[in-house]
Parts: C-alpha cells; structure tokens; sequence
C-alpha cells in the first residue's frame, strides 16, 4: 500500500522550458513548524533501528537491529507515542516486517532455520504463519492490504521465483507468471486487495504486470521493450518507469485502475526513478535532470514533472501526502517541500549529524531514520502542525 520504507502529459519542448522548478509561486500553503525529531530507540541489546511502514493512525513497523556481520533484524512495532513492542517470531530469532495497514495488522517475515516463512501479525501483535504448499520455500511478504490481503514472491518445488497472494481465510494462490516465462514478483497492492502490481519476465526484460480480482497476470499495456511498476495507490493506480525501444529514454508512467497507461512527464535523456506514488496520485522520485546531481521530483495529478528546490545540490524525494506535500533528504538532512514551494529541513537528533526522511502521512506524520551522538542509525518521527 501507499506507504511502505509510488492523466495526460503536455509536450516537452526543452529541458529548461518543460520542467518546473520551484521558485515559492505555488499553490498551497505551509504548515506550522514541524516538531521532532522524536528518536524510536531499539530493543534491548540492539544497536540501530529503522522504520519500513507507517499508517494514518501514526502506528509504525520496522526493524530493531544489532551487530553488522552478520547483521541481526528483530521486527517490531511502535505505537503512536513511539512505545516500542518486539513482534513475536514463530519458529525462528529474526525476521522482518514490511508493511501495515489501517487496521493496525501488518505482514513481513520470519527467518527460520531451513527457510522465510510469511508472517501477518494483528493489531496488538499475534502472529499467524503462512503453512507453505509443500516443496515451496523462502517466501517473503512485502505488502498487505486493509482487507488483509498478504502479497509476496516464494521459490517454487521447482526453484522458480514467483509472487503468492495470502487470503485472510488462509487461501494461498501461486501467482504464477507470463505465458512461456518462469518469473514473477508481487510487490504491492490496493487498499481494497483487488490489484496487485508487481513485475514478470518476457524477451529477456523485466516487465510491469498486475493482478486483478484474484485474476491472472497480465502484463501492462502498451507492451514495452522493458518496464518497472512497483508501487500502487490505495485506489489502484500503478506508477513505474518503461522503455519501449532499445535507442529510447526511459520514462515515468503512471498506469490507471483500468491498466491504461499514461506517460508522465520527463524531458531528460538521462535516468529516473519512481519511489511513490500518495493517496491522491501524486508520484515522487529522483532523475538527473542537471547531471552530476540527482534531482528531487513531482509529478503532480496531469502528469507534469516538478524539480524540487535543492540549491543545486541534488536531493532525494522519498514519499508524498495527498496535498502533494514531499518528504525526502537534503544536504543529509530529512526534509519536507510544501507545494507552495517552501523547503524545510526536519533537524538531526541531539548530538547527531544527519537523517533521513522516508515517507509521509496523509496526517502529517514523517518517518525516517537519524544518528545519534553514539553515531548510531535509529528510527525517528516528526509530526507536522
């Protein structure tokens, strides 16, 4: 969903004209100064933590971490105040939760001692364990919808890789892949658990494939020479990048809930990511638009690219809320860009040097991680007036 650690394009006539850049004229307005960082801390005997997950409700999931090699992943969770609570992992020491859905349940994974096993934990931290089909191993769960759809990828008796769906009944589907292939990933999924987005393998390129109402899988229409759609709105429309000829660019798309592709903008020659797209269909990434640096970036409801004021000293853009307010990292510092063009950095914890911010609620939450005095890498919050 939305936020787990995603309409028409006008013509591009030159890099200088098509792209805007912020300058403070934009519409919106900026809210009161954000309060925090608030340090998430670990569990006892760790050293370093990081959130993967929040929801509206300020409800967060991540990991709590100790040593380096081999590095040690407890999955927990904190409530809104950021109490701390080790998630219980069955069968196993380690594991790691990916994501959390409204209601408080999310879903990642437990290591064992022969294999992954997918793992949902409720809203005060049961766990139940997927049985797997027999002979299929490693199974990891990325996403989970507020129906309580659980969706990841497995190896199969036959050492394939390919995306599962997990029914809250305990209906377990192997997703299967492209007609003659033998790959699939399933990284995401809608709100409601109707369309799941993820990837599959054709030619000898990855491409973008979803899952509709328990459906097969489908490839992305138009086909292209390769794509890459790996986040998913709450309502179901897929961001992504796709090349469609060898001698062209690669650009970002957004693909609706009918699997109707629409380019968005980006008058660059040079490459792009997409890391989310918000509730409302705002999408941010990163591309070099003025290489060496890499640019933040917008790209608001039609489609139109934004570069996000960094002093041209490059910037990520991480996450974005329904307002299309971003939160990212600049100059080593986690940060928020208002759409009236304000810039504002979040602050280090005491002692510390940097941060990071990487995702934001609709509520005005940002998660992220920052270092302490000790040099250490923690989970942090900030919450926006």
């Amino acid at each position: 969903m939305g936020n787990r650690v995603p309409a028409g394009r006008r013509r591009a006539l030159s890099l200088a004209a098509a792209v805007v850049v912020f300058t403070g004229l934009m519409t919106g307005t900026a809210r009161a100064t954000p309060v925090g960082p608030v340090d998430l801390g670990t569990l006892p005997g760790d050293d370093e933590s990081t959130v993967l997950a929040v929801n509206e409700a300020g409800v967060m999931v991540g990991l709590s971490q100790v040593g380096w090699n081999p590095r040690r992943d407890h999955p927990v969770r904190w409530d809104a105040n950021g109490q701390i609570m080790a998630l219980p992992t069955p069968g196993g020491t380690e594991g790691q939760v990916r994501d959390i859905n409204s209601s408080g349940v999310s879903a990642g994974y437990v290591l064992t001692s022969v294999t992954a096993v997918p793992t949902r934990w409720d809203a005060v931290g049961q766990a139940t364990q997927l049985q797997l089909p027999a002979g299929y191993h490693n199974a990891l769960s990325w996403a989970i919808s507020d129906t309580n759809v659980v969706v990841g990828s497995w190896s199969t008796p036959d050492n394939q890789y390919h995306g599962f769906r997990w029914d809250p009944d305990g209906t377990v589907a192997d997703l299967g892949a492209l007609p003659g292939e033998t790959w699939s990933m399933a990284e995401d999924i809608s709100a409601d658990g109707s369309i799941i987005t993820g990837g599959g393998f054709r030619t000898g390129a990855n491409q973008s494939a979803r899952w509709v109402n328990g459906g097969p899988i489908t490839e992305l229409e138009p086909q292209a020479l390769n794509s890459g759609a790996h986040v998913i709105s709450d309502s179901g429309v897929i961001a992504g990048t796709v090349r469609d000829t060898s001698s062209g660019p690669t650009i970002p798309a957004r693909w609706d809930q009918a699997g109707v592709r629409h380019p968005m903008e980006w008058p660059s020659p040079h490459v792009v990511w997409v890391y989310q797209i918000g509730s409302t269909g705002y999408v941010v990434g990163s591309g070099y638009l003025y290489p060496p640096k890499r640019s933040a970036l917008l790209w608001d409801l039609d489609g139109h690219v934004t570069a996000l004021p960094d002093d041209g000293k490059g910037a990520d853009a991480e996450s974005v809320d329904a307002d299309g307010t971003v939160a990212g990292t600049f100059k080593s510092q986690a940060t928020i860009w208002f759409r009236n063009g304000e810039r504002r950095q979040l602050g280090t914890l005491p002692g510390g040097t940097s941060s990071k911010g990487y995702r934001i609620t609709d509520s005005g939450r940002v998660v992220g991680t920052a270092y302490t005095a000790a040099g250490k890498s923690h989970a942090v919050y900030w919450t926006l007036g």
